[in-house]
């Protein structure tokens, strides 16, 4: 059996499993997502517990066409292109190849994971918040996600409600070794272009 239909069935019988609580199913469709549909810039802070934040930004076209520019602390940039891995030392002037990646594979194994993991969804809670003076739907629950080593994780999303885009997410992790918080504020990107490496 596929990945990825396998990880339907998973993340169906979650689904049915939680049936009475509409915002847990909310929070599990918006958990499934591994994209909102259309390019985006997203604008990422990472901070490490006892450590200085890190901060980058990340443009996506596609999973199969995004770049991920560091601004704190400045460092190489890193794009996918058509299953390959580049980075450039010169701000995207020039780019090396890194390594092969199989795109299919990695948004296969990415569905099959992320339904493993709703499997463990708990405490959901939905509510309002206002950003920038504009009321948006909040989802929030607690979740443990099992790749490569077991954490524990809370996560939120805001949620823009006359077109269902998540605007801002936060994602709170507890690990055996380290405590780590990502924020994300993200906007649509109708217009972006990304390097495209021969």
């Amino acid at each position: 059996m596929k990945p990825a239909v396998a990880a339907a069935g998973l993340l169906l019988g979650t689904i049915q499993a939680g049936l009475a609580d509409p915002c847990h199913d909310r929070f599990v469709e918006l958990y499934m997502q591994l994209d909102q549909g259309v390019p985006t810039k997203t604008f990422v802070t990472t901070e490490f517990k006892g450590a200085p934040p890190m901060s980058n930004d990340f443009l996506y076209l596609n999973h199969d066409h995004h770049m991920s520019v560091p601004i704190n602390p400045p460092q190489a940039w890193v794009l996918t292109y058509q299953n390959v891995m580049y980075q450039s030392s010169d701000e995207g002037k020039s780019w090396a190849k890194v390594r092969d990646l199989d795109a299919s594979q990695n948004a296969e194994g990415a569905i099959a994971a992320k339904a493993e993991n709703a499997k463990t969804i708990r405490n959901a809670a939905c509510g309002t918040e206002e950003i920038g003076g504009v009321a948006h739907d909040t989802l929030e629950a607690d979740l443990t996600v099992s790749q490569g080593m077991v954490t524990e994780n809370h996560y939120k999303y805001w949620v823009r409600p006359d077109d269902g885009f998540i605007v801002k997410a936060t994602y709170d992790t507890k690990a055996p070794n380290f405590e780590m918080a990502i924020t994300q504020a993200i906007e649509k990107a109708p217009d972006l272009k990304l390097p495209t490496p021969e």
